[in-house]
């Protein structure tokens, strides 16, 4: 009989070499709420998971239904494609693109020239593996149409979807890849079939439109709507992506946008403050991936109705820039709005850890240069407390920018700036709250 060890007592070599086998169990610990079967766009998925998660089972032959051995996974994998257009329809009525709708859609159909996001497997006939396949790349891909990327059969097919939707299309060579293939991965002269589902698209058709408008028509909220709701979707898929200074680009145009319309009445205005709410609050998040902390603050003064993500970011940032007093102020606002907030506790804990590590680099100094008569020479101790400070600071990725202590003479000040140097930051000095301040930057800020 297996032997039983649970997983968070530790386990030996010799368990796992026992003749019947070890069962690890575990804990509650480890579970977690999300959805059994939750899909991932990080997580890369096998064929057939694939295939499982598109519900492709009704493809296998029914001469297999009684078969005890039939495997439980799905595949593609010798299925007639004239079986398969049994069950489809003709787009155009000549059979050159054949649709079979799997899962319905919501809403309008993709327009022509929309940028979409999908996830997608391409086969050809009898073969053992899709010759390219979204999911084997980790999900969603986004294109645009009209612009040559996709196949035009494809794309055809992709201009009868709706959003959610999940279509089968069999493709003729003549709107595929035609007589001569792409060697050596597309064969001549082959039949294609794609199994698409489209996530979403931003209908960029309507964007160029508008852009054609006079400045005054451009101006008009309903117009300008549209418009920026395109721009934050691209945007929205560009932070998926990583891609976060496009993000941020997109967001900003968004912005600009609607700070450039007119407003005529209350609804207009509410939808507005929404609106820009959101753009600017997006944008926060983004600064602070990029470590741009003063755009951050800049963005979250801008929110019209802020939120606690707004306060969150606004304090993650002040954080980073040295201003612990500042930062525990929006931090705990955000607290306040969403208690127990594990993220925000934790920002908290670690802006009041600087902080006391700040107040006693700065003790140190002043042990080291408050001395009864002022001597022109900096002490070897002052020197060895700058170092410290200095080194400290440069080897900390949490913060960019730290205040250095006040009324400095100018011999401590360049101590200060010689050590700063040879650590490669930098000794700036700011007008702050009515005060000069003095602050040690790293390069990057």
């Amino acid at each position: 009989m297996a032997k039983h060890v649970n997983a968070s007592n530790g386990f030996t070599l010799s368990d796992l070499t026992l003749e019947d086998g070890v069962v690890f169990e575990v804990g509650d610990e480890y579970q977690n709420d999300e959805e059994e079967f939750s899909f991932s766009s990080e997580v890369p998925l096998s064929n057939e998971e694939a295939l499982n998660l598109l519900n492709m089972d009704d493809f296998e032959d029914e001469d297999d239904d009684n078969d005890d051995n039939k495997p439980d996974t799905v595949t593609l994998c010798g299925i007639s494609f004239e079986k398969v257009k049994s069950k489809m329809t003709s787009v155009f009525g000549n059979g050159k693109v054949m649709k079979l709708v799997k899962q319905k859609g919501i809403g309008e159909v993709v327009p022509f020239d929309a940028q979409i996001i999908i996830r997608y497997m391409g086969h050809f006939e009898y073969r053992d593996e899709p010759f390219d396949s979204s999911f084997a790349r980790g999900g969603s891909e986004t294109f645009r149409l009209n612009q040559g990327a996709l196949i035009p059969g494809l794309e055809i097919g992709i201009l009868t979807m709706q959003k959610h939707e999940i279509a089968v299309f069999i493709i003729h060579p003549d709107l595929a890849y035609g007589q001569y293939g792409c060697a050596p991965r597309i064969p001549p002269n082959e039949e294609i079939l794609f199994i698409v589902h489209l996530i979403d698209y931003v209908d960029n058709g309507s964007i160029e439109t508008l852009e054609n408008l006079s400045i005054e028509e451009r101006r008009i909220f309903a117009n300008v709507v549209k418009r920026v709701q395109a721009k934050f979707s691209t945007a929205k898929d560009c932070f998926n992506k990583q891609k976060i200074k496009q993000a941020i680009r997109d967001y900003s145009k968004g912005v600009q946008w609607l700070e450039e319309a007119e407003l005529k009445n209350q609804q207009e205005e509410d939808e507005y403050n929404k609106l820009l709410s959101r753009g600017y609050s997006n944008l926060a998040v983004c600064y602070n991936m990029v470590n741009m902390p003063r755009r951050v603050c800049i963005a979250c003064n801008r929110i019209p109705t802020p939120t606690a993500k707004t306060f969150f970011n606004h304090g993650r940032a002040l954080f980073r820039m040295g201003e612990y007093d500042r930062a525990i102020e929006k931090l705990q606002l955000s607290l306040r709005l969403q208690p127990n907030n594990a993220d925000t506790i934790k920002e908290i804990r670690l802006a009041n850890e600087k902080q006391r590590k700040y107040i006693e680099i700065e003790k140190q100094l002043w042990r080291n240069c408050l001395k009864t008569e002022r001597k022109a020479k900096v002490e070897t101790s002052f020197e060895k407390a700058v170092r410290e400070m200095c080194e400290n600071f440069s080897g900390d990725a949490q913060l960019l920018r730290q205040p250095l202590p006040e009324s400095l003479t100018p011999e401590e000040d360049k101590c200060i700036r010689e050590h700063a140097a040879a650590f490669g930051l930098i000794v700036t000095t700011h007008r702050r709250y009515g005060r000069e301040v003095t602050y040690l930057n790293k390069s990057t800020y």
